[in-house]
């Protein structure tokens, strides 16, 4: 199959001091010598200032990099132009890189052509995106456990343990005279309890990573006007979410996104929940605020000191304890002239009393916030965890397949019929990694990623 050359821009898309146009491909040399009319070649891995032509006329001065294959990202000729940021002049280039044989890049293309070079394996290709959107410290230590290969190697190593057995048992099923001794079946069962016993710890990880990686989703919900948009406004330090006194202010749901001392948390103000809706758009905020609680890791039940809890506040509580999750208890307006007490105060586990007017307990409050974001269920060996549903899954087919293996095994199948489920268990594997994984699969992970990356 002939490789065609692809070039894309590497940098943002706004305008700025320099862009880096990349062009990866079996052109790129070629290419690169035709846009800058030099007749010596260019030394790897070292920036040479030239000039680069638009016909007659100098498009730009640029520095120019060359990486040749296959000790390049790519795996492929490579070359990186380090330009001044107009929009023309990028632009430019790209029209004629493309007119002298190269073709526009799909979004995660390079990365594509690096995975099936063997300049990386899909995880770590999986990491290389995740690091590049990390917004926070958390997620980028995640991210680059991932691009640095130590989620691969402990995958590899089950694998390398599972095809070891195999090739013990298939072996001896090729030795039709009976020359090799026979296997120890319950030495080979604990390899096998061993390795699915790993897994199953790296499957544990997933709900840390996701929270790492995703966000902790913090929905805050309560009665009309209890001051949770003013709640919400005091934890981001900045009018976000309107605020009157007047209830029924918040008709739909308002988010914001906060880094918490390196965690990332999705703060939701929610419409106030109340028995009777004044109008249908009162009534749709309602329910976004109830879909906005099914989906949120952690709630903030915002309840107002200075009055009674209402029946249908009660009720709400109720509702929210059925679904076993996390609950924060936010006793709001400590600074009321008439504070009361919460009925709720003994039914909590976890509760904040705060004053979003002077700010009174909000520090308290961002501290419980973090510990449920930094809450450590299974954290894995070395910081390594798993971090997307795609792996988890794979990761817990694998596991599956070994514990189906294993039980077989305990109840008297003979070797060559449990090697069949460690077989699945390999092929999980083999798929998380790339090694199996079809081209529509491919297409799908890879579009995921930044153009030119």
């Amino acid at each position: 199959m002939t490789v065609s050359t692809i070039c894309a821009l590497a940098t943002g898309p706004a305008a700025g001091a320099v862009s880096i146009v990349r062009l990866s491909g079996p052109d790129a040399l070629r290419i690169l010598h035709v846009l800058t009319r030099r007749k010596k070649p260019f030394e790897p891995r070292r920036q040479t200032l030239c000039t680069l032509y638009d016909g007659e006329e100098m498009l730009d001065r640029a520095l120019v990099c060359c990486f040749p294959a296959p000790n390049s990202f790519t795996g492929e000729d490579v070359v990186e132009f380090a330009l001044h940021g107009s929009l023309y002049i990028r632009g430019r280039l790209l029209e004629l890189l493309c007119a002298a044989g190269a073709e526009p890049a799909r979004r995660g293309e390079f990365s594509q052509r690096a995975f099936l070079n063997g300049k990386m394996d899909l995880v770590e290709a999986q990491g290389l995106c995740d690091l590049i959107a990390a917004g926070n410290k958390a997620a980028h230590d995640l991210a680059f456990s991932s691009l640095d290969g130590k989620l691969s190697g402990k995958l590899n190593a089950v694998k390398d343990a599972l095809a070891r057995s195999l090739a013990q048992i298939e072996a001896r099923l090729d030795d039709v005279d009976e020359e090799m001794p026979p296997l120890d079946v319950a030495a080979t069962g604990r390899i096998w309890r061993e390795q699915a016993q790993k897994l199953g710890k790296l499957a544990d990880t997933f709900s840390v990573g996701r929270l790492i990686k995703e966000g902790l989703k913090t929905a805050i919900v309560g009665a009309p006007n209890c001051g949770k948009s003013s709640l919400l406004n005091a934890l981001v330090g900045f009018d976000r979410a309107i605020v009157a006194d007047q209830s029924g202010t918040t008709r739909d749901t308002v988010e914001e996104t906060l880094d918490m001392d390196g965690r990332k948390i999705i703060l939701t103000d929610t419409a106030g929940i109340r028995e009777h809706a004044l109008d249908p758009a009162e009534q749709e905020g309602m329910k976004r605020s109830l879909r906005a609680m099914e989906r949120a890791d952690l709630v903030l039940f915002v309840t107002d000191l200075t009055r009674e809890l209402t029946p249908q506040e009660e009720a709400l509580w109720d509702d929210v304890q059925k679904q076993n999750k996390p609950v924060i208890l936010v006793l709001n307006k400590t600074d009321g002239a008439a504070r009361g007490r919460c009925f709720l105060e003994g039914k909590a586990q976890y509760s904040a009393y705060v004053s979003c007017k002077n700010g009174d307990g909000l520090e308290a409050l961002r501290k419980q916030i973090l510990s449920f974001a930094s809450a450590s269920q299974t954290e894995g060996e070395d910081g390594v965890m798993i971090s997307n549903l795609r792996q988890y899954e794979a990761v817990l087919d694998a596991q599956t397949e070994l514990e189906s293996a294993c039980v077989r095994l305990e109840n008297g199948a003979g070797l060559e019929l449990c090697a069949e489920h460690v077989r699945g268990a390999l092929r999980a594997l083999k798929e998380l990694t790339g090694e199996v994984t079809a081209d529509d699969v491919l297409g799908i992970i890879f579009s995921t990623f930044c153009m030119g990356k």
